[in-house]
């Protein structure tokens, strides 16, 4: 183990190893939906936006298992702002009537059946299915009659490389263009692509593809090491406890942690080994004043944390961190030595109209909204209200000055309007005619909203930054 600038950091060894769905809903709880309609979810009508509010509940086992050798040579992925996905693939997700019914007894708890992928090129995978989500799977079950899906590959017959891959159901661009602002921008996040899902062979809609981070290969890609832990923040079902990951110390027990943070990776006997985190939760809010600028450095991936920082700020994303205790990944990079934060669930982004409880952002919010203290009201008491991570590193003045002077560096280029709108016009263009008539008129109704917040948005941010 090493303790670097006061962080524990311990090497953990690599992991050795429809009608059924209507009865669900209609037990359901009428207030939570209409608490999900009042925090921007989508209705039964065009132009209502999709929110994911809750993390995935079918990604409990790690994505990727076995030891695998992989090439010692790594250098850091480069992404052009102005490339642009390879089409839009249709793919076919076969599963028999009895594993549907099963799947649809259980919603957000049922065990994965297996099923068949047939991909773009007509091959066909063997492969575990199950739905994913928890309010945005409500949502698309109660609104739309559809579901959102979770894929595993088997290890030996990957798909684009990965083991685990996220089908949702996504006719608009919030959480495409917010993947792509922050891969632009240098952050470690899943790349996504829309594609037509269908059913059994019947068309389903415009779904957004995105791989999990829960895989070896896309953790080797991104940060050259995929031997480290990795833990998911929170655990927020309907009608179940809610267990954040807000970055306080919890206790001094590996139990004190479980939900609040998920074990992904290095699992086997040391499933419920949290010593890693524990370690860098406890010196993160223990470390003196003095000495927590060294140990930022040296125990934090920052660059990448002060650009999710500002793309996060800039597109309004209230439903993940500092806002909400949810909607991301810590992986314990042991290349670098240091955490890296990896965002998840980007569709609530892009709302130009704030709510009172969810959304109290929209476009009007200062560039440095809720990162020295707490202006975002938490929805539920058990989200609290210490942000420690980014309070701590947001007081320090030469990092206030490089997160404006980043701001003012994206603002020039893939925050700037006519790059967002140029790139918008440029997806829409290219999902659009594989659409059907009724998700082309969400697409274009979804694109209005974006396209107004990105005008409000910019013109705010160019402002602020001018008297700065």
């Amino acid at each position: 183990m090493r303790r670097g600038a006061g962080v524990l950091l311990q090497t953990q060894p690599p992991s050795a190893t429809r009608q059924g769905a209507s009865a669900i809903i209609t037990t359901m709880h009428r207030s939570l939906l209409l608490a999900i309609l009042l925090c921007g979810c989508p209705g039964p009508g065009v132009g209502v936006p999709l929110d994911t509010q809750a993390p995935d509940t079918h990604d409990s086992q790690p994505g990727d298992s076995g030891i695998e050798t992989i090439p010692d040579a790594w250098e850091p992925p480069v992404y052009d702002p102005s490339d642009l996905p390879q089409g839009v693939p249709h793919i076919n997700l076969v599963l028999d009537a009895a594993a549907l019914a099963r799947l649809d007894a259980d919603p957000f708890h049922a065990a994965d059946e297996r099923g068949v992928f047939i991909d773009d090129d007509g091959v066909s995978h063997e492969v575990d299915i199950s739905y994913r989500g928890a309010y945005a799977l409500l949502n698309v079950m109660s609104y739309y009659d559809l579901r959102n899906w979770k894929i595993k590959f088997d290890g030996d017959d990957r798909y684009q490389d990965r083991r685990e891959w996220n089908f949702n159901y996504e006719p608009h661009f919030q959480q495409k263009l917010a993947y792509d602002l922050l891969r632009f921008a240098g952050v470690a996040v899943p790349g996504a692509q829309h594609v037509v899902l269908e059913l059994n062979g019947e068309h389903q809609g415009v779904y957004l593809q995105y791989e999990d981070p829960d895989n070896s290969h896309w953790l080797y890609d991104q940060l050259g090491d995929d031997q480290g832990d990795l833990y998911k923040a929170a655990y927020d079902l309907p009608y179940e406890t809610q267990f954040f990951g807000d970055l306080t110390v919890l206790g001094q027990a590996d139990q004190d942690y479980l939900l609040h943070y998920n074990k992904k990776t290095n699992l086997g006997d040391a499933a419920e080994d949290y010593a890693v985190l524990r370690a860098f939760i406890d010196e993160l809010n223990t470390v003196s004043d003095a000495d927590f600028p060294a140990w930022l450095e040296a125990s934090v991936d920052v660059e990448r944390l002060r650009s999710y920082l500002v793309v996060s700020n800039f597109m309004a994303n209230w439903d993940s961190y500092p806002q909400r205790p949810k909607n991301y990944w810590l992986y314990q990079d042991l290349r670098s030595q240091r955490m890296v934060y990896v965002p998840w669930d980007l569709d609530a982004t892009f709302g130009p109209n704030t709510d009172g409880t969810y959304n109290q952002m929209g476009t009007g919010v200062s560039v440095l909204y809720n990162l020295r203290e707490q202006e975002y009201a938490p929805p539920h008491a058990e989200e609290g209200w210490d942000r420690p991570l980014v309070r701590r590193m947001m007081a320090l003045e030469d990092q206030h000055q490089a997160y404006i002077e980043r701001y003012r560096e994206l603002s020039g280029s893939i925050l700037s309007e006519d790059y967002l709108l140029g790139r918008l016009a440029a997806l829409e263009a290219m999902v659009e005619p594989q659409a059907s008539v009724t998700d082309r008129q969400r697409l274009q109704s979804y694109g209005s909203q974006i396209r107004s917040f990105i005008q409000r948005r910019c013109a705010t941010v160019e402002a602020e930054l001018a008297g700065m």
